[in-house]
């Protein structure tokens, strides 16, 4: 059974609840209480702590003066409570947005195919249309020539760049490239050595009998062992050669011949000089010899042996080269194999004045 509390005790609480009461009442003089400025910034922008939250919130519901304060701080700064957060989350959205696009933009840019360069068919070859890539006018050399020899073409550019002869030595490339471009060739020193003058006793006997010699006259052979030829002459039984060298030392003589030719058994030396005559044994046992002075010698070289084996490179890099092969024999003195090439290369280039210009100059050299 519940007792009632005695008349003490009820006078007791009475006044523990006044005392309470005027705790919690503000003082008459006591300054309120209000949000500071800091708390309501950071209430009206959303970013107090849960604690400082609960507690403005509780204080708002009660103080019109900070509710007022909360309200002019949002309407100033355009971020009511609430709006950061969400609107911070739809910048952040639209942004990734920008930067999806963009770098899809990027990776369609990239990944779109190149247009296809323009391409050229080559009517020269008919048997299947050969298509070949056109380069770009700047990557086009100007050439001052072209010619066709053998199964290629040998071209100068405007800087004076030979294409064609690739695999050519340097030092034959530029003799090459300078017979293009001046439209000469350099006289042989070799001829120089053998030269004859020109006279009307060269084969031609005593008595006023022809005795004409055919050669070598003045030249230069390759071969270290050449072959006399002469024209005959009437009423001879037999003919015999004579080689001397530069010192008009016998080297050779042949035994009696019944032709008008004869090659040399003993091999000479390469790049020596040589002469040589034919004596002819007539019916009436006399005998002719030609030439004899004042009749220039019959002079000949055999080829130095670092020129045969030059020649020999370039036959076996470029044996179709009638170009390089003509350039060569040329200065080798050998007229006869490099107006030959000429021809040949002048036939395959019947509109090109360089190389008729080089046939001619070879044929002046006679």
């Amino acid at each position: 059974m519940m007792e009632h509390p005695t008349k003490r005790e009820l006078k007791g609480l009475a006044r523990d609840m006044e005392t309470l009461q005027a705790a919690l009442l503000d003082a008459p003089d006591e300054t309120p209480y209000h949000l500071s400025a800091a708390e309501v910034a950071a209430y009206a922008r959303g970013t107090a702590n849960e604690i400082d939250l609960e507690i403005a919130d509780s204080h708002l519901s009660d103080c019109a003066t900070c509710l007022d304060a909360v309200r002019r701080h949002e309407v100033n700064t355009f971020k009511p409570r609430g709006w950061s957060l969400i609107n911070a989350w739809r910048v952040a959205a639209v942004v990734a947005c920008g930067i999806i696009v963009i770098v899809l933009a990027i990776w369609l840019l990239r990944s779109k195919p190149a247009p296809p360069q323009q391409q050229v068919w080559n009517p020269a070859n008919t048997s299947s249309p050969a298509v070949e890539v056109q380069p770009s006018p700047e990557a086009v050399p100007e050439f001052t020539l072209v010619l066709n020899d053998g199964n290629r073409k040998i071209s100068v550019d405007k800087q004076g760049n030979l294409a064609g002869l690739e695999r050519l030595p340097s030092s034959i490339q530029q003799k090459v490239r300078a017979a293009l471009q001046t439209g000469r060739l350099e006289p042989s020193s070799a001829l120089a050595q053998v030269a004859i003058e020109p006279s009307t006793l060269l084969g031609m006997s005593q008595g006023g009998l022809p005795f004409p010699l055919i050669g070598p006259l003045g030249e230069v052979v390759r071969s270290e062992r050449p072959t006399f030829r002469w024209h005959t002459g009437g009423g001879v039984q037999s003919y015999a050669v004579t080689v001397t060298d530069a010192d008009l030392n016998v080297i050779a003589t042949s035994p009696p011949l019944n032709t008008t030719q004869w090659r040399i058994s003993r091999p000479l030396k390469a790049g020596g000089i040589y002469s040589w005559q034919v004596t002819a044994l007539k019916d009436d046992g006399t005998r002719i010899t030609t030439p004899v002075l004042p009749a220039p010698q019959a002079k000949f070289k055999v080829i130095d042996r670092s020129i045969a084996e030059m020649l020999q490179q370039a036959q076996h890099t470029y044996p179709d080269s009638h170009l390089t092969l003509a350039v060569l024999y040329a200065e080798a003195g050998l007229l006869d194999e490099a107006e030959q090439e000429l021809r040949v290369l002048v036939r395959d280039n019947p509109h090109a004045p360089v190389a008729q210009k080089l046939l001619r100059q070879v044929q002046s050299m006679r």
